[in-house]
């Protein structure tokens, strides 16, 4: 009788032991899958990260919120970076075709930005057309594009003027 209650008492503290392992061990699984859903973007001092062609993707209004994507949007607007700090913008829009260069920087993003992007492109346009993405204009053309924190590029330069929000995506 004494040893079927010890027995008892073991079974139940094994019991509670593996109840509480699996419970560590879905808790591990959960978290290995949530870090794997979301990876962190890390951007390198040396700006490798930017090199390459980014596409126009999506574009929202900013007065009205419309947003055009996939087959809907017509406009082809590509960003081409190389590692030597250059650049290379190219549209075509129907009838309309432009291009232009010119260099570019990474910077920070103001602090009241943080919870959106991770960094910032600076483009000096020297060369070609007329065509940077902003509401300001000046001798020299500059563009910002955003980087998001799932790893897009966004112009919003173009929101303060009541004009879209344009997104891109490594190609």
């Amino acid at each position: 009788m004494i040893a079927s209650k010890y027995q008892n008492q073991t079974q139940t503290t094994i019991m509670k032991k593996m109840l509480f392992l699996s419970f560590i061990l879905v808790y591990g699984l959960e978290a290995c899958k949530e870090s794997a859903l979301s990876p962190e973007i890390v951007i390198d001092s040396n700006e490798s990260f930017v090199e390459g062609e980014w596409k126009l993707v999506k574009s929202r209004g900013s007065m009205v919120d419309v947003t055009v994507e996939g087959e809907d949007l017509k406009r082809i607007e590509i960003y081409t970076f190389h590692a030597d700090g250059t650049f290379d913008k190219a549209i075509e829009d129907g009838d309309f075709n432009a291009g232009a260069s010119g260099t570019y920087l990474m910077d920070n993003v103001s602090e009241e930005l943080t919870d959106r992007y991770i960094g910032l492109v600076v483009l000096t346009f020297t060369d070609g057309d007329n065509i940077a993405g902003n509401c300001t204009g000046g001798d020299e053309e500059k563009e910002g594009l955003y980087i998001s924190k799932v790893g897009q590029m966004e112009n919003i330069g173009w929101a303060p003027c009541d004009g879209p929000w344009l997104y891109y995506e490594k190609q």
